[in-house]
């Protein structure tokens, strides 16, 4: 098959929205790396459900040239899009590959934002570099949420001594009204756990005090739920990869329930 007609049949993926017909993706993949160079084009150029179904393909065909793509458009995407999260699997998916090109744009990275998502990469990606624990240290001082579940991920256990100093510095909001209130003390204690740390007593103190807070608000608005009537059957919307889960646990979905939600 020629590459003219192997860009013609990855274009017809504009064509389609959220779901892409098997037989199209089928026809894509048969393709090989004749696909590659057009889908990489959809992927930078286009907007809505194409890119997304770019990245999956190009994660599928196993492209190593995909790799900078991916990761430029990811520096342009915003958190919470569903092309955000697709990225993010993809990359993960790379590995040790992905190593190269996220560290050079996190050289060039100039927002917290774009920063959120690279990290995340590099802390999946398998690979021991001191230039990526120390990015993930000074995340920590930027977004500690994010930070100490990166570490957690990285799996360094340098990292137990500043996420414990950065359990120190926060204190439990126990006025807070918001069930996902106190985040940052529980993802601290998971990460230093998971890591093969323990909390002494004042620490377990503050992490039951923080998730207490929350237990209690959600009580609240539990015995709220059981006096309304039960709504229609719906599918809830899956969070994205960094949100609180679903379930209430406290935890960020991807550490919870994302293995066993259907994609």
């Amino acid at each position: 098959m020629a590459d003219g007609d192997a860009r013609a049949l990855v274009r017809r993926m504009v064509e389609h929205s959220e779901r892409l017909p098997a037989s199209l993706r089928s026809d894509i993949l048969a393709r090989g790396p004749e696909a590659v160079v057009p889908l990489v084009e959809v992927l930078l150029d286009e907007a809505g459900h194409a890119p997304i179904h770019a990245a999956e393909l190009l994660t599928q065909l196993k492209a190593p040239e995909a790799i900078a793509p991916m990761v430029r458009r990811l520096m342009r995407t915003e958190p919470g899009e569903v092309l955000y999260d697709t990225l993010l699997y993809a990359l993960e998916e790379f590995g040790p590959a992905v190593v190269p090109s996220a560290l050079e744009a996190l050289a060039q990275a100039r927002t917290a934002d774009e920063r959120f998502g690279l990290l995340s990469a590099l802390s999946h990606c398998g690979v021991k570099d001191e230039r990526i624990y120390v990015a993930l240290l000074a995340q920590l001082q930027e977004d500690s949420v994010a930070a100490a579940m990166n570490l957690s991920t990285y799996g360094d256990a340098r990292a137990i001594e500043p996420l414990t100093r950065a359990l120190a510095a926060h204190e439990v909001d126990e006025e807070a009204e918001d069930l996902f209130a106190n985040q940052t003390i529980i993802e601290l204690q998971h990460a230093i756990e998971q890591l093969g740390g323990t909390l002494d007593a004042a620490q377990r103190d503050k992490a039951a005090r923080a998730r207490g807070s929350r237990h209690r608000l959600s009580a609240l608005f539990q015995n709220v739920l059981d006096t309304l009537p039960p709504p229609p059957a719906q599918r809830l919307p899956r969070p994205g990869r960094n949100e609180p889960c679903w379930c209430g646990s406290g935890v960020k979905y991807k550490k919870c329930h994302l293995g066993e939600d259907p994609r």
